[in-house]
């Protein structure tokens, strides 16, 4: 029986960079996916700048580029052709992350650019065409049986952990006996994706045509490819749209000259969010934890969070570096942010897909209004960041880690490839690395935690910030040292650069299982139905 540090069911994105991260790390893998190959249909079309961030950890984000599309204007509008506009948000400037605030592209490219990435580290062993059929967790691990779909041959892997990447249906979910809330699941979508046959160019691109008539929206997947949506109206079922009649609906636009239908489902919008996602030794993530509507664009770039956040935690434990009980803080750092997602996507979708004329006429009346005065636009639900494994009592930990470009021994770049990546101890003064002793300096290479005194040009700092970035950062944090995760978030900071060594202790205090225990994690409000 092959024995590895951590099995991957499912390779999808989510799969996709749990593997990659873990073997970049030097952790052995195997990852087993139920399709012969990689799915091949774009599900995914929308990214932010903390996924591209996550991307450039892994060394791929370039390749992301060469044909993911910067998102510049989204806009809502009453009708397709000659519509009044409702909603339009700028989205053409960088986020905290140093990229593109927003990206849409094509999901089949981001695999392949993965799976070579999962390929390069070595660690990982990828089966595809095989699933997991069995599993039984013991206190030293996890043996998982597997059975080829090609031939019913089963065989049996022994891992110290399962996560569980393998959809909204997952088969380990199930088995496990995990509840689900269920939310919203009233509207039906079909989605229409497309490959030019030639260059298009629309008008009204990327955004929604909220018309009670026939509610819809159209936009970019990367540079070659296009998505048309409709929703469903009262009395129609899947069935009703052959591709006779989704060429009638795709007429205004193109015909069988311009585009080459790739796929045309009908999917039926949900919000599925498990109770827990971590049972001993097997953990959930993307899909098989949670189920969002699409308006956000968010479902896969939350799976990735979910990928991000496990591998930092395994990673130390796997190294011997902190104590299993860092695992238990997964469920509470993730789920609320998926809730916050959860929610806010709801908020943006309603308007979308009013088919009642009478509400629809009220809907556009508000939204003109608020378009002419913004301060009518009602707050959107806030997206918090995680709360469980940071330093305690500090009001700055959960929030983003920003990342500037910065210029080291006369090359420039964006930090994390000039500096490094990991956990990172960053500083505008220089006293705060100087201040640690020597028990911290220790902690500081045994964890591999990357240090960086960062400056203005001429301020004598090793790293120049080129842009100003830190210092806008950290003056508004009213910080001099920030302690940075694996995934983004600050762990803390502290004013007095003389305090830095007591990040670095409350980190080691985390590590080794010493703070409180995570809170039990509430289901969302106003639980519709639990399955």
């Amino acid at each position: 029986m092959k024995t590895y540090d951590v099995v991957v069911i499912g390779f999808g994105p989510v799969g996709q960079m749990m593997s990659t991260q873990l073997g970049q790390a030097g952790h052995s893998v195997a990852a087993f996916e139920a399709h012969e190959t990689l799915y091949g249909l774009s599900r995914a079309g929308h990214m932010d700048d903390e996924i591209v961030r996550t991307l450039q950890k892994i060394g791929i984000a370039e390749e992301f580029k060469s044909d993911a599309v910067p998102w510049e204007m989204y806009d809502m509008r009453t009708k397709a052709f000659d519509g009044d506009l409702l909603l339009r948000l700028d989205w053409s400037t960088t986020g905290p992350h140093g990229h593109r605030g927003h990206w849409i592209f094509y999901q089949n490219y981001l695999e392949l650019a993965m799976n070579g990435a999962v390929s390069e580290t070595g660690n990982v062993d990828v089966t595809m065409a095989t699933r997991a059929v069995d599993f039984e967790q013991d206190e030293e691990g996890v043996t998982v049986t597997l059975e080829s779909r090609k031939t019913g041959e089963r065989t049996q892997v022994r891992a110290k952990y399962l996560v569980a990447a393998d959809g909204a249906n997952s088969s380990i979910r199930e088995a496990l006996g995990i509840k689900s809330w269920v939310g919203n699941c009233d509207y039906e979508q079909l989605v229409v994706d497309c490959k030019e046959k030639h260059k298009l160019n629309f008008e009204f691109d990327n955004g929604q045509f909220a018309d009670p008539a026939r509610p819809g929206c159209l936009f970019q997947l990367g540079a070659q490819h296009h998505r048309w949506e409709w929703t469903l109206l009262p009395g129609e079922k899947p069935e009703d749209f052959t591709e006779e009649r989704v060429w009638e609906l795709l007429s205004p636009w193109v015909g069988p000259d311009d585009v080459e239908i790739l796929r045309r489902p009908v999917y039926r919008f949900r919000e599925v969010v498990a109770e827990h996602w971590q049972d001993r030794r097997v953990f959930l993530a993307g899909d098989a934890a949670h189920v969002l509507w699409p308006f956000a664009g968010e479902g896969m770039c939350n799976g990735i969070r979910d990928a991000s956040s496990l591998a930092w935690r395994f990673d130390l434990v796997l190294e011997g570096q902190a104590s299993p009980q860092i695992l238990d803080s997964y469920t509470a750092d993730r789920k609320p942010i998926f809730v916050a997602w959860m929610n806010l996507s709801r908020e943006i979708g309603l308007p979308c897909v009013v088919t009642d004329p009478a509400i629809a006429e009220m809907r556009d009346q508000g939204m003109k209004a608020a378009l002419a005065d913004p301060s009518l636009i009602p707050p959107f639900p806030q997206v918090p960041g995680p709360t469980s494994f940071v330093r305690p009592d500090d009001p700055t930990a959960g929030t983003v880690g920003y990342q500037g470009m910065v210029q080291v021994d006369g090359s420039t770049g964006l930090f994390d490839d000039l500096v490094g990546k990991g956990w990172v101890l960053l500083t505008t003064d220089a006293a705060a690395l100087t201040s640690l002793t020597d028990r911290q300096r220790d902690f500081v290479d045994r964890i591999g935690i990357v240090t960086a005194h960062v400056g203005a040009a001429g301020s004598g700092a090793p790293v120049i910030d080129v842009d100003g970035t830190y210092r806008t950062w950290l003056t508004a944090l009213g910080r001099t040292t920030v302690l940075v995760r694996p995934d983004f978030w600050l762990f803390g900071s502290v004013a007095d650069p003389a305090d830095a060594g007591l990040l670095l202790d409350s980190l080691a205090e985390g590590f080794a299982g010493r703070f409180p225990a995570p809170a039990t994690v509430p289901q969302p409000d106003a639980q519709p139905a639990t399955v």
